[in-house]
């Protein structure tokens, strides 16, 4: 059966080539699957008058990433905000805010993003006062890099309601400046009032964003995204369907569908892993059912039952059940959880996700290995905790942050994404993490947890594909499989932290197309 196409000389990862013995250099593709893996000599049998042949020059040949918990859509819309990440004083976000209200029409929102106190010389988030600086007319957000606080100049507080009189509640606090008691313009939570003022961006700057992101995702050798936002709806499932048929986002997606969307999602008969009937398939599937409550609903601290119904209500529709699991409280809610569908004898529940779980305390990882849950963590947030643990006096009873060791030494599944938008989507940039556990001034976060950058790695494409129950179709390199790829330049071994400095992708493949090549 002649290939449609074969990327030749090259060295795939497979477990013979991690075992030190030698590898397929040859990989052969049909009608978007992998029709063989193994070596030169069998070109002749396979290539056709009309077979495509690249030659990979060596390259290492990978699963496509899978970002196993991202926001693509949030992702999206950041790209058409102000970066402050190079940022490094006020003044120079002020006049970054002073240069995009000159190119925009009066009244135009002023929107920034990333804005890390931590790489500020000041050591905080700017003012109201200082924000108005840069465009006393229009309104101006800045939204800090982890995403829980924002500030607004004046005019935005303005048109958002808030005026002196305003108070915090669980689902919003708003600052006041220490001396003169006056609102500072830092405004933290899920407020109602910041999220009903500030418009959705215009249609075009929407596609502008999501071209931009789309491309990011594939010059980083991702193939698959999960988008595992809470409050996805029917509306941002078709909405998905269009970007997909529209060429906005190349990568496959699964879509996890918020936990207060389940009953309108199972009226339509879809539970995880339907498709959508418009695209393509294995483009767009539905995901698990997304708990988080403690976002959902405000309270960081959702009682027991309540976390239970939920989880039974999704459970009975047919969904995986993934839940928002950042901090201990959470964890141990959300293996109570799973231990009582087990003792009610409901019928076998899906694999299940905890999303996050950056802390476990040891005296649990055998408790979380008996609930069969897949952990989903993000690596690239590891150095963003670093400084503050840093700062801290060492604390022989705290748990270590992100014990990815730990986890795989006591048989829990593990899977990593990236939380884009609160950290860059980049897999390397995860994967070095994961591997260095430093932070960018040197800092090292429990180096008894690293793991090697073979498991690390694997981590990023057969953990998504497993997390998501597609390790059947994807995930590896096999015959059979997905034919969605990544050729990666620089990392011959992929042992050291030395082979990921130099790796860096120069094509990725979706259904054995090239959708990116450097």
């Amino acid at each position: 059966m002649n290939a449609d196409l074969i990327l030749d000389n090259l060295a795939a990862f497979t477990p013979e080539r991690l075992a030190g013995r030698r590898g397929a250099d040859l990989i052969a593709i049909r009608d978007g699957r992998i029709l063989y893996v193994g070596a030169r000599a069998a070109r002749p049998t396979l290539a056709g008058p009309h077979t495509k042949l690249v030659d990979c020059r060596g390259a290492t040949v990978i699963p496509g990433f899978n970002d196993a918990h991202c926001h693509p859509v949030a992702f999206a819309m950041t790209t058409r905000y102000i970066d402050c990440s190079p940022l490094r004083d006020i003044a120079g976000l002020i006049d970054a805010l002073r240069s995009r209200a000159a190119a925009t029409g009066y009244g135009h929102w002023l929107r920034a993003a990333n804005c890390d106190p931590a790489r500020l010389a000041e050591q905080r988030l700017p003012t109201r006062w200082e924000l108005d600086l840069a465009a006393p007319g229009q309104p101006v957000i800045v939204v800090e890099h982890a995403g829980q606080h924002c500030v607004l100049n004046s005019r935005a507080l303005a048109l958002c309601g808030i005026d002196e009189t305003a108070e915090s509640s669980d689902a919003g606090s708003v600052h006041r400046d220490p001396t003169t008691g006056r609102l500072n313009g830092i405004v933290s939570g899920n407020h109602a009032q910041v999220a009903a003022a500030i418009p959705p961006l215009a249609s075009d700057e929407i596609e502008a964003g999501l071209r931009t992101a789309d491309r990011i995702f594939l010059e980083s050798g991702i193939t698959s995204l999960q988008d595992t936002s809470w409050s996805n709806t029917p509306a941002h499932w078709h909405a998905m369907a269009d970007y997909k048929r529209r060429g906005l986002v190349s990568p496959r997606v699964s879509l996890c569908a918020g936990a207060g969307s389940v009953a309108e999602f199972a009226a339509s008969g879809m539970r995880t892993g339907s498709a959508h009937p418009d695209c393509p398939p294995g483009a767009l599937r539905l995901g698990a059912a997304k708990i988080a409550l403690d976002e959902s609903t405000g309270d960081p601290n959702p009682p027991q039952d309540l976390l239970d119904a939920v989880a039974l209500a999704a459970h009975g529709a047919g969904f995986q059940l993934a839940f928002h699991v950042p901090d201990p409280t959470l964890l141990d809610r959300s293996l109570n959880t799973l231990a009582w569908l087990d003792a009610a004898g409901l019928a076998p529940r899906l694999r299940p996700r905890f999303e996050h779980c950056p802390v476990c305390p040891p005296e649990w990882m055998d408790r979380v290995a008996a609930s069969r849950a897949v952990v989903v963590a993000q690596p690239a947030l590891l150095p963003l905790a670093a400084p503050a643990l840093h700062a801290c006096a060492p604390d022989p009873a705290r748990p270590p942050l992100f014990p990815f060791r730990s986890f795989l030494h006591h048989g829990i599944p593990l899977a990593f994404g990236s939380d884009a938008p609160l950290v860059p989507c980049a897999p390397l940039e995860g994967l070095k993490a994961t591997v260095t556990r430093r932070d960018a001034g040197g800092y090292c976060v429990a180096p008894e947890e690293a793991i090697p950058l073979a498991d690390a790695l694997r981590l990023y494409t057969w953990g998504g594909a497993y997390a998501a129950g597609e390790e059947d179709v994807t995930g590896t390199i096999a015959a059979g499989r997905r034919a969605d790829l990544v050729l990666v330049e620089g990392a011959e071994a992929w042992a050291t932290a030395d082979d990921l400095a130099r790796a860096q992708v120069v094509m990725t493949l979706i259904g054995g197309k090239i959708v990116w090549a450097r």
